[in-house]
């Protein structure tokens, strides 16, 4: 089994205290198609990968539904994910973008000029 450095094990902790102070907070439905009767994650809207200052930001994450189930429907957690056609898809998606822009102006114009 791979070890946990000290500095993604503190991460990871900060990172579970944050989810959870999100589900006691957030009403338990995606953010993304409003639906509650399917299964919610934690979406970064900024990747983690791109900016690891965000990734206990609280406003950087919301509830996205998952994908999956008999018609294997894609979630709105892989829509935000793909392309900007699959953004644009959820109810979102203006409210997302309008928090990118104020926190990484950069992200912002490199996924609105994808088309």
């Amino acid at each position: 089994m791979r070890k946990v450095s000290r500095k993604q094990a503190q991460l990871n902790t900060a990172l579970n205290k944050v989810y959870k102070e999100l589900r006691d907070t957030l009403p338990p439905y995606c953010s993304g198609c409003g639906r509650s009767d399917v299964v919610l994650s934690f979406s970064h809207l900024i990747p983690r990968s791109r900016r690891s200052d965000l990734i206990t930001e609280k406003r950087n994450i919301k509830y996205h539904c998952l994908g999956g189930g008999d018609n294997a429907r894609k979630g709105c957690h892989q829509l935000w994910e793909g392309g900007i056609k699959d953004k644009q898809k959820l109810l979102d998606y203006h409210s997302n973008l309008e928090y990118i822009l104020e926190v990484d102006t950069e992200y912002y114009f490199l996924i609105t000029e994808k088309n």
